[in-house]
């Protein structure tokens, strides 16, 4: 069985899985942002149309695979579609349910402010290892060769090849805008990236983001030097494995800390 098969199966099963528990709020199932922490009502809503559409979004992406079988790129590029839809669908029925709840509810006590964190010394350590990327690209731009490997099995082989701007600019540059585009948006939208941690601590999402960020130009830069030949594959490989290990624990610290 192929990726895109198991990824469409899974996308299935986490549908199933969320819309089961769309009643439930909890702190590891489902559609898990600010106002579904805020709302009962917001998480019931939130979930069930995640549950759905995650359920719906599977099946068709499944069927467009069997069918056309469809390039690994087309298939990310559709899947992205399809989370940013569920990921923009989620907020705005969560927000929306909880201002409405809120209208609802009669003031007996001066709100809250939210408040707001400063993301503008991340935003700058997300953006610098982009500049330095770009920086190598210049330097290193003769020696790479038309074709690059854009993945890796896991012995380190390469199985997905790309053309040397789209392979070595447009996906690193697209993959690498993402972090900090996610941390400006909230900007706009405070709640977005809003959990259940309480006081500055909500700074260590921050701080995990830009990890991320960090990760993912590492990865970037050795399949850039893997292209020209100065690194193995399988420095890829057990870079990605170690820092995925690295996550999950320092995830986990930050749950088993700062969470009630």
């Amino acid at each position: 069985m192929n990726v895109e098969l198991i990824i469409s199966v899974v996308m299935i099963l986490i549908g199933v899985i969320v819309y089961a528990f769309r009643n439930t709020p909890n702190p590891y199932i489902g559609v898990r942002i600010g106002y579904t922490y805020l709302s009962k009502e917001a998480w019931r809503k939130a979930n069930t149309f995640a549950g759905i559409y995650c359920i719906i979004a599977g099946s068709i992406l499944l069927a467009v695979t069997l069918i056309f079988n469809p390039s690994r790129v087309v298939f990310l590029a559709l899947l992205l579609i399809s989370a940013t839809i569920l990921a923009v669908q989620s907020y705005r029925i969560a927000k929306e349910t909880y201002e409405k709840e809120d209208m609802r509810t009669p003031l007996k006590k001066e709100a809250k402010p939210i408040e707001r964190i400063i993301i503008k010394p991340y935003l700058i350590v997300q953006i610098i290892p982009i500049v330095f990327y770009l920086t190598l690209i210049l330097l290193l731009w003769e020696n790479i060769p038309d074709t690059v490997a854009i993945h890796f099995d896991a012995s380190g082989k390469p199985d997905n090849y790309a053309d040397k701007f789209t392979g070595a600019i447009l996906i690193p540059l697209f993959t690498m805008a993402i972090i900090p585009a996610l941390t400006l948006l909230t900007l706009r939208e405070p709640m977005l990236l809003r959990f259940p941690i309480h006081g500055t601590r909500q700074n260590v999402l921050f701080t995990l983001l830009t990890g991320v960020q960090i990760f993912i130009v590492i990865v970037e830069t050795l399949t850039l030097l893997y292209n020209i030949g100065s690194v193995p594959g399988e420095w890829i490989v057990w870079f990605a494995i170690g820092f995925v290990a690295f996550l999950l624990v320092w995830i986990g610290w930050i749950w088993h800390t700062y969470s009630k």
